[in-house]
């Protein structure tokens, strides 16, 4: 019995395999069945989506927040906005002027001092060693920068750890300073010609120089700072008694000093132009009368302004005339030719006779700034005079660019009194703690706002 029910059970175990592998097949392909089916499912939902997504319309884009203010006060302020916007590129612009003209002048004095060493025959004469250090500033400069761009790792971040290139740099550096002794004198002589015929007979000389230039520079953007500050309600001011007031009271204490402001702003400006044409423009106050000569009588301000508007268009057609002949001069300077010894008497005659002086000046004056031609050896400085006085144009447009400073008085004044009606409107509100304030970043950030 045993052996049948084990024969029994032993020729059964194939088959129970056999029925386990169909049940295992048949498995298998339903799992097959539902993951297909599975996947044709997400693929038709993610069709779907997409459908739904391409049929729904698209957002409006972000608005901006609308300024604050009444409706007639938004023209003043987007005025008042263009305004701060094109004085602010002016000041860059300035600044870069200014800049440039002292950087120019510092490096050709630098290049043009003669570097002597200690004369045994008077020890006690000074030495002029500001060449030796420029140069040695030149000389690092430009080797380290050299041995920087021919030794820089491609990757950044290897700069740091790669010896070669920390050496390579800092030992080109330092010989550059080491090697300035070695050519001290190299271009002293060139570069002194070329400074001096800036500073004494080029254009730059009408406004003192490129010293005397800068130094108008400054004074611009001293007053085109002052003007934006206006304008951001950042000037200086007392604002002790504003702190302990009202609102309303705020804003009417503000609009008074303001208007104060403005006042004195404008009345500066008149008075500084009153100035200029008195002192600068040696113009009188008082003059004979017309119908008694014993008597003076004062020049209304009309005239004396009329006076001064044609000295300036005279200084103006001096400047033109002197631009002219810097074109004659500037490609012999800059060949090496001594600035003061290249223009004849022929040729400055002959530059003379090609301008429109009789505008301006006499013709027996214009005719006594000609030279004799008899002597071909004779030359002048490429420098003109004002026929019939003389004198030469060294500065003679530093009394033009001083009206630079009533003109920005005025602008304060009207930046002032713009002020005062954008307050009125709306558009200002009277903070006591403006002036710490950053309107440039709330600026930044006004894009990003989108109305509920």
């Amino acid at each position: 019995m045993t052996d049948e029910k084990d024969g029994e059970s032993t020729e059964a175990k194939p088959e129970d395999g056999e029925a386990k592998a169909k049940e295992g097949t048949e498995a298998a392909s339903e799992t097959e069945s539902e993951a297909a089916s599975a996947t044709g499912t997400e693929s038709e939902t993610a069709s779907e989506t997409e459908a739904a997504l391409a049929k729904e319309p698209p957002k409006p884009p972000a608005k901006k927040r609308a300024a604050p203010g009444a409706a007639w006060v938004q023209p003043l302020a987007r005025f008042d906005e263009w305004w701060t916007r094109w004085e602010a590129r002016l000041a860059v612009g300035v600044l870069g002027a200014e800049i440039f003209s002292l950087c120019t002048w510092i490096a050709l004095k630098g290049m043009s001092a003669e570097y002597r060493p200690a004369d045994q025959t008077d020890p006690e004469a000074p030495v002029d060693v500001s060449g030796v250090i420029f140069r040695a500033l030149v000389g690092a400069l430009v080797l380290g920068l050299a041995a920087h761009f021919a030794l820089r790792p491609k990757d950044p971040a290897k700069r740091k750890t790669d010896i070669r290139y920390q050496v390579g740099v800092s030992a080109a550096a330092v010989f550059g300073l080491l090697v300035s002794r070695g050519w001290a004198n190299a271009g002293s002589e060139y570069f002194s010609n070329l400074l001096n015929w800036l500073q004494s007979a080029s254009t730059l000389t009408l406004f003192g120089g490129l010293r005397g230039l800068a130094t108008r520079f400054t004074l611009w953007l001293a007053l085109l700072g002052a003007s934006l500050a206006t304008a951001q309600g950042k000037h200086i001011n007392v604002d002790v008694v504003m702190r302990y007031l009202t609102p309303k009271l705020r804003l009417s204490v503000a609009l008074a000093g303001w208007l104060a402001a403005a006042l004195v702003c404008l009345s500066g400006a008149w008075g500084f132009v009153d100035h200029l044409s008195i002192a600068e423009f040696k113009l009188s106050i008082d003059e004979p009368c017309a119908n008694d000569a014993t008597k003076t009588c004062s020049v209304p301000p009309t005239e004396r302004l009329g006076k001064v508007r044609h000295e300036m268009a005279r200084d103006l057609f001096l400047a033109r005339r002197q631009m002219m002949l810097d074109f004659k001069s500037w490609p012999k300077v800059l060949g090496g030719t001594k600035y003061e010894t290249y223009l004849h008497s022929a040729d400055w005659n002959e530059w003379m006779r090609g301008g429109d002086w009789d505008a301006y000046f006499s013709k027996d004056d214009v005719q006594g700034q000609l030279m004799d031609e008899s002597d071909t050896k004779l030359t002048r400085l490429p420098l003109i005079n004002i026929p019939g006085t003389g004198e030469n144009t060294n500065g003679l447009l530093i009394r033009d660019m001083d009206f630079v400073f009533p003109f920005g008085l005025l602008m304060i004044g009207l930046r002032f009194l713009l002020r005062c009606l954008l307050a009125i409107g709306g558009a200002v509100k009277v903070d006591v703690d403006a002036a710490h304030d950053e309107p440039e970043i709330e600026h930044a950030h006004e894009g990003s706002e989108v109305e509920s």
